[in-house]
């Protein structure tokens, strides 16, 4: 954890920078979505889910230290009150309705490359895709209210017992507790927040390994169906299944970056008890930025598109002069 003055400030300050771009590459997607898609499918509100419940979140975590209570030890910058507090971790606690999402996107690319589902098919159980995921995030977020679960954790406030350290019941030889707030708070961590988590990074890699196995089953067939004659085999026979596929690993590798130094930082909690000050700072950096990758992974086939058209301009111009045009329809 934090033990000096610099480390605090590090992890107070870091994240800030995160949170933004992802907070701006947010309302850029649900301005893109809302404004200027013209047919907005399955796919598109699903993004705006995504992308809504990722605002909350990132708008949270840009606080990052000012909402704890002032004068909680060994954070920097705590200017803030327990109402504060909790209010942060209830927004951010919305960054799981993100994970969610991210599994209903998921389901959507199954139902569309490997079940050959129309929009109109998927549409039914849409709003299912959308219950489930606000549900988590809201639901959590409600119950760790009621328990008193929301307190400060070093660089935000989230699910954690008070203070940090405290004898929790549940590990007490004689079931008492010395924490004033949130008891048992490392057990709702998991019950709240990694478990879930970690079981959609499995059913998330899972449907991916489908939906690759599908496309590459289907290559192998159209090879068969036109052997010695490939080049009778038609451009769009495969292309747009493999677009889309592409488009579903992009966001599944973006889910698995953005979690990755936390999923180390809980392993590391689990396994020795104490993590280096480190995977605390590059948890707190990396956590907040899945609003970025969203953004990116969904402008994406415009800016391929644009990069055809224009190949002699440098990728990051092209990028800025693309998002303009976007904008700007």
């Amino acid at each position: 954890m934090a033990t000096t003055v610099g480390q605090q400030m590090a992890v107070a300050i870091a994240p800030k920078f995160t949170a933004a771009a992802s907070a701006i590459s947010s309302t850029t997607t649900i301005f893109l979505i809302t404004c200027r898609s013209s047919e907005k499918r399955t796919y598109h509100r699903l993004v705006l889910g995504m992308s809504m419940c990722d605002l909350s979140a990132s708008a949270a975590w840009f606080f990052t230290t000012w909402p704890i209570p002032r004068g909680t030890p060994g954070v920097y910058g705590a200017m803030g009150n327990q109402q504060t507090c909790s209010a942060q971790a209830f927004f951010a606690q919305f960054s799981l309705s993100t994970v969610m999402y991210n599994a209903s996107l998921a389901i959507y690319y199954v139902l569309v490359i490997v079940k050959g589902w129309a929009d109109h098919d998927i549409v039914k159980i849409e709003p299912f895709l959308h219950a489930n995921a606000i549900a988590w995030g809201l639901g959590t977020g409600l119950a760790s209210l009621a328990l008193t679960l929301f307190n400060p954790v070093g660089w935000d406030c989230w699910l954690s017992a008070a203070p940090l350290g405290c004898q929790e019941s549940w590990n007490s030889p004689d079931g008492t507790t010395t924490c004033e707030r949130g008891d048992n708070g490392s057990i709702y961590q998991w019950a709240f927040y990694y478990a879930p988590l970690w079981f959609v990074i499995f059913f998330v890699a899972c449907l991916l390994y489908w939906v690759y196995h599908n496309v590459s089953a289907h290559e192998t067939h159209m090879r068969a169906s036109y052997q010695g004659r490939l080049s009778q085999i038609p451009s769009t026979a495969t292309s747009n299944h493999k677009k889309i596929a592409r488009q579903a690993a992009a966001y599944v590798g973006s889910f698995f970056f953005t979690w990755l130094f936390p999923t180390i930082f809980q392993l590391v909690i689990v396994t020795m008890g104490n993590p280096p000050w480190i995977l605390l700072f590059l948890t707190a950096l990396f956590v907040p930025i899945q609003g970025v990758f969203i953004l990116v992974i969904f402008i994406r086939p415009a800016y391929l598109k644009y990069r055809r058209a224009h190949p002699e301009e440098f990728f990051i111009a092209a990028w800025f002069r693309m998002m303009r045009q976007e904008i700007a329809k």
